[in-house]
């Protein structure tokens, strides 16, 4: 994953994509700086976490930004957002969520959301945002 990130954002300042390249550059710094806190190579499974987390960023500052007519700041955010959800796996919808929280109850005894909830994000894996499975 860190390599194709390289590859790609110096493909885009091959291009003349400066903006693009800057933002390729900010996630493959904190793809190394997590590889460097593991002391080793990252799985894909810890890159895709990374690479949620630094997205989680961006939308956090986009919010921000809009909230104090910072219209060019927040749009900046959303591009670097968008531009880094190409490289994570898709987000699950709602009802594929009901699906997994359905199945995952069946195997439960009790079901309370302190139970529930960390079995539904195993499940899930990196593939759904832990504020919708909250709320699901």
């Amino acid at each position: 994953m860190i390599d194709r990130i390289r590859n790609d954002a110096s493909a885009a300042l091959k291009a003349g994509d400066k903006k693009t390249a800057e933002a390729l550059r900010l996630l493959y710094s904190a793809l190394k700086n997590a590889e460097i806190e593991s002391l080793g190579t990252l799985t894909e499974e810890q890159s895709i976490q990374v690479i949620k987390k630094e997205m989680k960023k961006r939308v956090e500052a986009r919010d921000l930004f809009a909230a104090n007519n910072r219209e060019e700041m927040a749009a900046q955010e959303e591009f670097e957002r968008s531009l880094y959800s190409q490289y994570a796996p898709a987000e699950l919808t709602a009802a594929q969520i009901d699906e997994i929280i359905a199945m995952v109850a069946s195997s439960v005894e009790e079901v309370t959301f302190a139970k529930l909830m960390p079995l539904v994000m195993k499940e899930a894996k990196a593939s759904a945002d832990g504020r919708l499975v909250s709320e699901r």
